[in-house]
């Protein structure tokens, strides 16, 4: 399975990221540093999220982008649209109930090709709260999902907490 990227490409006030591969959660805190830097610049700014070439995106990723999303909406009052061809994929989504956050188009997207996000080289404490805030934001979306992730979420509050976090930024977006 091909490694996973993330890819981007602007034009004026539209943004497109591009999910590629086998997309995990040591990516997260590269794509959510400069989603929060684009968002800075532009709060406004009109976010698609590409998932037609992506094999897999793990759960810390679509929680990463289900905050993202949220940003997005508070900023422009715009729900963010996700290009989901793959039935696979698109199942996924409506399970963890993304259809109440976003707008799913079953087709796919232009492809306009895009440059690699930047990796950014997170601590184990940036990317163990970047794991914890994506799985909370989860849990938020709906009762299936509370359950699923609640285990994860304890247990990661427990390792920040153990780390010397206190956790109570742990509900902030």
């Amino acid at each position: 399975m091909p490694e996973g990227r993330v890819l981007y490409a602007g034009r004026e006030h539209a943004h497109v990221l591009r999910y590629v591969g086998d997309v995990r959660h040591s990516l997260a805190p590269s794509v959510s540093e400069f989603v929060d830097g684009l968002l800075d610049r532009e709060p406004d700014a009109e976010l698609l999220f590409d998932f037609s070439q992506a094999e897999i995106i793990d759960s810390t990723n679509l929680g990463a982008i289900a905050r993202i999303a949220d940003r997005v909406t508070t900023g422009s009052g715009k729900r963010v649209t996700i290009f989901s061809p793959r039935a696979e994929m698109t199942q996924v989504l409506f399970s963890m109930a993304f259809d109440e956050v976003f707008d799913i188009c079953t087709e796919s997207s232009p492809d306009e090709g895009g440059a690699p996000i930047p990796r950014v080289e997170a601590s184990h404490e940036a990317s163990s709260r970047t794991v914890l805030l994506a799985h909370q934001r989860l849990m938020q979306m709906s009762d299936s999902n509370r359950e699923q992730f609640r285990e994860v979420v304890e247990l990661m509050e427990r390792d920040l907490a153990s780390a010397g976090d206190d956790g109570k930024r742990s509900l902030k977006p």
